[in-house]
This record gives C-alpha cells, structure tokens and sequence, in this order.
C-alpha cells in the first residue's frame, strides 16, 4: 500500500484516457464516412486520395467540357445544314438559267433569287455561333477542347468561312452560257466544301460522345480507388466504439475500487492505534 502514489488507480486512469482517445477517433469516423479526417491518421493515404480526387474533379469537368463540344457541334452543323438546303437551292436555279427559252425578265428574277439566297447564307453564317463563338464565317486554327483531365488531352474544333465570299457564290454569272458552266461548277465546289465541313463536325461530335462514356467509366474506377482508401467501415468503427465503451465502463468500475485503497491505510493505522 502506498499513500502518495496510488499507481493502481493512476495505471486504469492512464488507460482509460487511451481509450477515451480511440472513442473519440472511432466516433469523428463514423460521424464524417471517413477514415481519414486529417493528414495524421495517414499522410501517405491521404496524399493518395487527394490524387485520385484531383484526377476525379478533372474527368468531371472534361465530361462537362466534351458535352460544350457536342453542344457547339450540333448548332454549328445545324447552320451548315440550313446553308447546304440553299446552296442546292442555288444550284436549281442556276440550271433553270441555262434554259434557253427564258426571257430576260426570267433572268432577272433568277438572278434577284440567287442574290436573296447568298445574303440568307451570309446571315446564317454569321449568326451561327455558340456562346458568342463564330464558328461558319471564319478560317482560324479552331478552338482547343480539353476532354481530359491532364495536359495535351483536347481537340481541336475547327471552324470555317462558309459565307458566300469564302464559297465564291457572290460572283456568280447566269447571263451566258459560259456563265452558267462556270457557276455550276462553282456551285459544286461550294457544295463539297460544305459537306467536308459537315464530315469533320460529325466524326468530331462522334469521339466526343466515346470520350463523355470513357470519361465516365475511369471517373468511376478511381471513385472507388479513392473509397477504399479514404471511407471509413462504419459497422467495423461501431464495433468498435463498443468495444471501447465497455472497455472504459469497465475501467471506471476498477478506479472506483482502486481509489479505496488509500482508505485501507487509515484502516490499518485506526487497528494499530486501537492496539
């Protein structure tokens, strides 16, 4: 028996702090669905779950990105499709010109026709843009889309003048027969232009949509990387945080009892004083 150090009762009550220490650490998992709440329950996984989140983030925001794309895509081929219809438009009427029998009245009307459906085309062209992006009235080295979430993942979106000027459909002549050869043959060009631009749009849109699901699947993949290392198993935490809390009710009984002993001494000096 010791009457300053009462190790018994100071042993249990050192114990009983470690294991106050795993409730609290057990209770702020199962509170927060993670293991892992700050760099020191484990620097080395957490350094690898902010990888996978900052991957995860990145892949999100390219699917986003190639969903732009596919926007962007499909308003700038609807304008090419409304130019196409007029083109062909154009075209008709330019081989109703080389009939012989119009009057020059005919030819005039065509003409005033084809000079209607030009500045249609240049409108088009011009009001065909997506988020203040022309995409038909000019030739540049297009517009770079990220679809992934590291450098040198994108595409280039290229865009085209397919006004009447860049398809040389201003300068048309339907007063001759020469005329008329030569513009058909400018028509046709114009034609073929319009429909390789409408190709490259098409195949473009196509690897968007492949990229928006393999975007998907490894935004997916690394979500469970990133839980296994980062999510806490509630039922293993519950088990436990009980474990724990017997262990600590326990512990309380045996302190209660420990801190008796010092009481003991004074029993044994009142029988010796008794003596």
């Amino acid at each position: 028996m010791r009457l300053y150090h009462n190790l018994a009762s100071l042993n249990l009550f050192a114990e009983s702090k470690k294991i106050e220490a795993k409730q609290s650490t057990s209770l702020s998992r199962i509170t927060s669905g993670y293991k892992i709440n700050a760099a020191k329950d484990n620097p080395n996984d957490l350094a690898k779950s902010e990888k996978f989140r900052m991957q995860i983030r990145g892949l999100q925001m390219a699917q986003k990105n190639a969903q732009d794309g596919i926007s962007m895509l499909q308003t700038g081929e609807g304008g090419m499709d409304n130019i196409t219809g007029m083109v062909q438009r154009i075209r008709q009427l330019v081989v109703q010109a080389g009939d012989g029998a119009n009057s020059q009245g005919d030819i005039t009307n065509i003409n005033n026709e084809i000079n209607q459906l030009t500045q249609g085309i240049d409108e088009i062209a011009h009001n065909t843009t997506f988020n203040d992006v022309n995409l038909l009235d000019t030739n540049s080295s297009g517009m770079k889309a990220q679809i992934g979430a590291n450098e040198k993942e994108s595409i280039t979106i290229p865009t085209y003048d397919l006004t009447s000027s860049g398809l040389n459909l201003n300068s048309l002549d339907i007063t001759n027969p020469k005329g008329i050869s030569d513009a058909l043959n400018t028509i046709d060009s114009s034609i073929t232009t319009i429909l390789k631009a409408r190709s490259t749009y098409g195949a473009i849109e196509n690897r968007f949509e492949t990229s928006i699901n393999d975007l998907g699947d490894i935004s997916d993949r690394l979500d469970a990387s990133d839980s296994s290392i980062r999510d806490a198993d509630i039922a293993e935490e519950m088990s436990e945080y009980t474990k724990d809390n017997i262990l600590s009710q326990a512990g309380n009984a045996m302190m209660v009892q420990s801190n008796k002993l010092p009481q003991d001494i004074l029993n044994v000096l009142s029988e010796v004083k008794a003596r």
